[in-house]
């Protein structure tokens, strides 16, 4: 009996890796025959900037962690960077124009590059196709988790997307990862869970932008979880029970939330700013954000509470502590101009 039930945990492995080996090899064939898209021209050069030169001056728009993962590959080749292109040294956030001279006017290899920062992301997809796994063989048994793992790893939008230098694949291991560890503390508590959904909610907020919506997803999920237990147990009067349950859970938001941003955003965020100008750094958001919530407040008066955030974005960048931070705020920021000013589409032939 023991000799079978091995038997099927290797079969059941061995199949997964299968499944990985060619969701690679599809997006692998995909990436080196795929000229630059859009968003690499300036994800590219940024990555680079941020682990060869620990400067974040280009793309703050978008978090770190996976244009630093595909350009850190690069630092083997040792392409020439023009650090004294006007892209780099006098535009605010010339990450474009950074990107065309960085691929094709500097003398580099452009697809060689291409393909070689293709890799990390690869890398991640294939990475988030085994977190899919484990998670569903957790709630499914070891048979049954490689449906989702199958439908996952060799979906048409995961092989399209799982290639390229962009943060969406970033962005999906992120939320997956910090939903993970964030369901093992409410169903396991304890100090070792907590510091675990801490962090791993750390590591979703440096892939994108967007996982920010985690704030609100984990405060409802939290709050439901705590209320309904206490609903479901006879614990005494329950006006009383549900206010020790809701500041229960206010704590243990903090300080996941505290855990994620001081032990993983900010460290991120400090290494790479170490040489970014502090100067230069506070007249990039002061400029970037000269539009936010109608400009900048007049001398004497009070800030609207939407422009108070850019007001204190632009005072946390000019202070050394806290100037990390506000690089990551900036970002945040930078997402809700754009999201408010609208995005260029393209469908059936219109572009709106």
């Amino acid at each position: 009996m023991d000799f079978f039930r091995k038997f099927s945990s290797y079969a059941a492995i061995w199949t997964l890796a299968l499944i990985c080996v060619v969701s690679f090899s599809l997006m692998l064939w995909t990436a080196l025959g795929d000229a630059a898209i859009t968003d690499e021209i300036a994800h590219i050069p940024a990555g680079y900037g941020y682990v060869h030169n620990l400067d974040y001056r280009l793309n703050p728009e978008h978090p770190p962690v996976v244009k630093a993962l595909a350009a850190f590959p690069l630092l083997f080749l040792n392409p020439n960077f023009p650090t004294d292109d006007s892209a780099w040294t006098t535009e605010i956030n010339g990450q474009w124009n950074m990107g065309g001279k960085f691929l094709y006017g500097s003398g580099n290899d452009a697809n060689q590059i291409l393909r070689v920062a293709r890799i990390a992301p690869i890398l991640l997809t294939i990475l988030l196709v085994i977190l899919i796994y484990l998670w569903s063989r957790e709630l499914l048994g070891e048979w049954w988790a490689l449906l989702p793992a199958f439908l996952f790893a060799l979906s048409p939008t995961v092989l399209a997307h799982g290639h390229y230098v962009t943060t969406d694949v970033g962005a999906a291991f992120g939320v997956i990862f910090a939903a993970y560890y964030f369901l093992k503390f409410l169903h396991h508590p304890s100090r070792r869970s907590l510091i675990y959904a801490g962090l791993a909610f750390g590591i979703a907020e440096i892939m994108k932008f967007s996982t920010a919506l985690l704030v609100p997803d984990f405060a409802i999920l939290i709050v439901i979880f705590y209320c309904a237990d206490v609903l479901r147990n006879d614990i005494g009067p329950k006006f009383i029970a549900l206010l020790k349950a809701l500041a229960r859970a206010v704590k243990h938001l903090l300080v996941i939330f505290a855990l994620g941003y001081l032990l993983v955003v900010y460290p991120v965020y400090f290494l790479f700013t170490v040489n970014y100008p502090i100067a230069r750094q506070a007249s990039d958001t002061a400029y970037m954000l000269s539009s936010f919530a109608h400009g900048p407040t007049p001398a004497g008066a009070v800030c609207n509470p939407t422009r108070c955030l850019a007001d204190l974005n632009i005072w946390m960048s000019r202070h050394e502590l806290t100037r990390p931070l506000a690089h990551y705020m900036l970002g945040i920021l930078m997402v809700i101009q754009r999201s408010a000013g609208g995005n260029t589409d393209y469908f059936m032939g219109q572009v709106t």
